[in-house]
């Protein structure tokens, strides 16, 4: 059985953005571990938000490269997070709206739960 490891947002962004060649490195060899299936990383969704956050808000990368670079994580077999279809649907209403990451969420769990989804007048352009 592999071990679980829940990961935050900085190892997260260092992996992605390799800005710090020490963290990076660090974040890398987890990943590599991940790859080999010798560990499980596991995601909160409020680290994924954050990611998005801290990606567009602090390192001003687009929406599509925020979306692919992050939907390819979560996609990985070692990467666990909970629910992980709505997440990349959130991801992928992110990619296509200027809607913030937190209610293309609440959007796409919405309609995975067939629910009518009550936030700002702006989540209607994600329905």
């Amino acid at each position: 059985m592999s071990k679980r490891r829940l990961v935050d947002t900085n190892l997260i962004v260092r992996y992605l953005v390799q800005d710090n060649e020490k963290q990076a490195k660090a974040a890398g060899r987890l990943f590599d571990a991940c790859d080999r299936g010798d560990v499980v990383i596991v995601v909160l969704p409020v680290v994924l938000a954050e990611c998005v956050f801290v990606l567009d808000s602090f390192y001003r990368r687009s929406r599509g490269d925020i979306a692919s670079a992050l939907g390819r994580l979560m996609s990985s077999p070692g990467v666990e997070i909970g629910s992980p279809t709505i997440h990349l649907d959130a991801l992928d209403r992110y990619q296509k709206t200027s809607v913030h990451f937190v209610d293309c969420l609440i959007a796409a769990t919405a309609a995975t739960e067939h629910a009518c989804s009550l936030v700002r007048s702006e989540l209607l352009k994600v329905q």
